[in-house]
């Protein structure tokens, strides 16, 4: 008996060895998965078996230029993988995975392909976590315009005008500046408006745009001009009560936020970049602050900020037949109808000396600021791509950036 209890120890023995010795290596049918597991395993140009895989339950799979999946769904221990910016056609072997919870598939070619949306569906019916969003892309003669480009060795600058206000309509904009968006590393923009901190902002505005000495505004604009203020203010639905400290220049940028919200424009371009490059984790570095933009109008003399505020007091339908001209020459990318819209009091009278020196600032010296930091970038020449965008003033009104990057030596194209 203890000989033949022996005997079948070793039999078994023997089954153990010849089953680990028969195992049959894993065949995948794309090389650069196959590529990418061994690297990921740490087992460059050598078989992968399934018992590699025992004890794996995450893979980071992206960026290999992998087009098919077949052969992994024998990899039923993987619960997490990153499988974005390949070239997958085809995402139905993760069905057979049992263990599978979330799979990153962005930045596959499969926008346009029903049958794999509609696996996307069933993945996330089974309880799969699917991180995906169809990428955004623009029609070629899609709106907008004002889009130029600088390159330095390896680093390339795109420039983009923008509006600060927008319609449904406007986006998504012309497939040649969606293009140069989705070719980022970084987005520039005047100010990161993902990144405000309210109470900063709140402390800023106390600082910069209210009167601290007990007077109100009352006690610093004529009568009349007042009458008109609490009327504007009550029919755009805020007592001037509520803002009474506020100084003219504060007041007039509520009154034309005020007015904005009330026509119906939703934010305007910078936004709409600014928050698909929070969603996609671009790097965002801004050109300016919030308080640098908000001392351009505090700086102005208390005669000035009154003539804002009284030009701030137009009738409702008439500021927007204003910004619908305005948008819709922005939407249709022609210069000189753009820069047209933006200095039309500007051609019919002459500016004062402080409307000059006010100009100067918001526009000439933004701009010199602007230009150094967007050299800086091309001087680095660090091999990134950055989409830099400001409003469209700032490539359009001498002496405007791309006139300054031209003077600094660079040839800027003019793409779109």
């Amino acid at each position: 008996m203890k000989h033949l209890f022996s005997k079948l120890l070793l039999v078994l023995l023997a089954m153990i060895i010849v089953g680990c010795q028969s195992e049959e290596p894993l065949i995948f049918s794309d090389d650069k998965l196959e590529q990418a597991l061994q690297e990921e395993l740490h087992k460059t140009d050598k078989e992968l078996f399934l018992s590699d895989f025992d004890e794996i339950t995450e893979l980071e799979l992206a960026g290999y230029g992998i087009v098919s999946l077949d052969g992994m769904e024998s990899l039923d221990t993987l619960e997490n993988i990153s499988l974005e910016e390949n070239e997958i056609h085809d995402f139905s072997p993760l069905l057979e995975m049992e263990m599978l919870e979330e799979v990153n598939i962005n930045g596959n070619p499969i926008d346009d392909n029903e049958e794999q949306q509609s696996l996307i569906q069933e993945l996330r019916e089974l309880g799969v976590t699917v991180q995906y969003e169809k990428e955004i892309t623009g029609s070629p003669d899609g709106p907008g315009g004002y889009l130029w480009k600088v390159e330095n060795g390896d680093t390339t600058v795109y420039l983009q005008g923008t509006i600060h206000l927008g319609k449904e309509e406007l986006f998504p904009l012309n497939e040649e500046i969606e293009s140069a968006y989705r070719s980022a590393d970084v987005i520039v923009p005047e100010i990161d408006l993902t990144r405000i901190n309210p109470f900063e902002v709140q402390q800023i505005t106390m600082d910069l745009g209210t009167y601290q000495d007990g007077t109100t505004i009352q006690d610093h604009i004529p009568a009349e001009l007042y009458t008109d203020l609490k009327t504007t203010m009550e029919e755009l639905g805020l007592p001037l009560e509520m803002v009474e400290t506020y100084k003219p220049w504060l007041l007039s940028s509520t009154i034309q936020q005020l007015m904005v919200q009330e026509i119906g424009f939703i934010n305007g371009v910078d936004e709409y970049f600014l928050a698909r490059a929070v969603k996609d984790e671009k790097e965002i570095i801004p050109l300016e602050t919030v308080e640098e933009q908000f001392i351009i109008f505090a700086d102005t003399s208390p005669q000035y900020q009154v003539q804002m505020l009284e030009e701030s007091l137009i009738d409702i339908d008439t500021y927007e037949e204003e910004l619908n001209k305005l948008l819709a020459a922005y939407m249709e990318g022609d210069i000189d109808n753009m820069l047209s819209s933006l200095m039309a009091d500007a051609e019919e009278v002459e500016a004062s000396e402080e409307e000059q020196a006010f100009m100067e600032a918001l526009n000439d010296n933004r701009n010199i600021g602007m230009t150094e930091s967007i050299v800086e970038f091309l001087e680095a020449d660090n091999g990134q791509t950055y989409f830099v965008i400001v409003g469209t003033l700032h490539y359009i009104l001498e002496p405007h950036i791309i006139s300054l990057l031209e003077e600094a030596g660079f040839e800027v194209e003019h793409i779109y």
